[in-house]
């Protein structure tokens, strides 16, 4: 859902996505191995990645058209996410302060909160919690939430503030470099994250705040209650996980990785998810081009695939072949379904708008 924030100094800066070329590479390759040698091993969804099996074989987006301009924020802005109970899309303008906002069916939009940058409460990720339908954010040093009622200067209560340094699994490839030290349970950057049903919520760091230095590169998990978040992966040589999501049945949980060290790709993984939110092993989903720095992530009704790159909305089958490209004006960042049929896709964007076009498919509110 999200795009890359790089900092410059204490301020967020943007990293433009690239396009893809290579979209079919779905094997595990050397010294990828699973993150628990105990766990239990992979299970295929099937061809349809968890979607709706009658769906199979439609292409997303063919015939689609062109994307139009809704609203014109002026800034860079990112995890977009719709509120059904709310009628109503949520985004983030994270450079700077930053700002949580509500799109009002009129077009306007108005700010929800304003984030303050030297306490890291700068709103980048959303996700809704279902259920309640709150809005979760993942600001640079806390998961907070919001009622989607909110209209201006909401509260926002903290869902987590910090992680478990000594949760970080051991490392289980011996070929693999060491995983990063554990830390001393603060956030670096949170960039995007994604809530499953019975609420578990799951968030990627690509640690940001610290270019040039030691590397953050984990993932987390917390609980619907809060409390200090588990990291359920940790990473050295896979740097800058970012977009997250998952699958319609919710068995798969797809990563992008931004900026791989030399000699491997950006690449999306896709890790399987237990029946009590812990994560199993992985696979590749697919290679990207070494430019791509993939972003955020949306998954529709047939579990295809949707990924920010420079090239704009790049859509992939759940077994990782290609359908092809939605072309964006502007460098895309993140996207969400919405609307009353669920079948909008808005995007959010580096640049001054934000975008839509209906999809052949509904997708998830992710």
């Amino acid at each position: 859902m999200n795009r890359i924030l790089p900092l410059l100094a204490l301020s967020l800066v943007a990293v433009a996505c690239g396009s893809s070329d290579k979209t079919t590479a779905t094997n595990t390759p050397p010294g990828e191995q699973p993150v628990d040698p105990n766990a239990p091993a992979v299970v295929d969804p099937g061809a349809n990645g968890g979607g709706d099996a009658a769906l199979a074989g439609i292409n997303p987006i063919d015939g689609i058209g062109e994307v139009q301009s809704i609203i014109e924020p002026g800034t860079f802005t990112d995890g977009p996410v719709w509120s059904a109970q709310g009628g109503a899309l949520y985004f983030s303008t994270p450079l700077g302060d930053g700002g949580l906002f509500r799109m009002l069916p009129d077009g306007r939009a108005i700010q929800v909160r304003a984030g303050v940058a030297a306490e890291g409460s700068q709103p980048i990720g959303n996700t809704i919690l279902p259920g309640t339908g709150e809005i979760i954010t993942a600001e640079a040093k806390r998961i907070t939430k919001t009622t989607f009622e909110a209209v201006l200067n909401a509260p926002s209560s903290v869902i987590t503030a910090g992680y478990d340094p000594a949760s970080q699994p051991a490392a289980t490839d011996p070929y693999a470099p060491p995983p990063p030290p554990p830390g001393d349970g603060t956030f670096d950057t949170l960039n995007d994250i994604v809530a499953r049903k019975d609420g578990w919520l799951y968030a990627t760091d690509p640690g940001y705040f610290q270019p040039g230095g030691p590397a953050v590169n984990r993932i987390f998990r917390v609980g619907p209650n809060g409390g200090a978040a588990m990291i359920v992966d940790a990473f050295e040589d896979i740097p800058k996980p970012n977009g997250i999501a998952l699958s319609p049945d919710e068995k798969s949980l797809y990563i992008g990785f931004t900026a791989p060290t030399q000699g491997t790709v950006p690449n999306i993984r896709k890790y399987a998810v237990n029946d009590d939110g812990s994560l199993g092993a992985f696979t590749k989903f697919v290679d990207l081009s070494a430019d791509s720095a993939p972003d955020g992530l949306a998954i529709d009704a047939g579990g295809n695939v949707y990924v920010a790159t420079s090239a704009g909305i790049e859509v992939f089958k759940p077994t990782g072949e290609k359908w092809g490209n939605i072309a964006v004006p502007q460098l895309p960042t993140g996207m969400t379904f919405g609307g009353p049929e669920m079948k909008t896709l808005y995007i959010t964007t580096q640049g001054t708008n934000i975008f839509q076009i209906t999809t052949k498919l509904a997708g998830l509110a992710q």
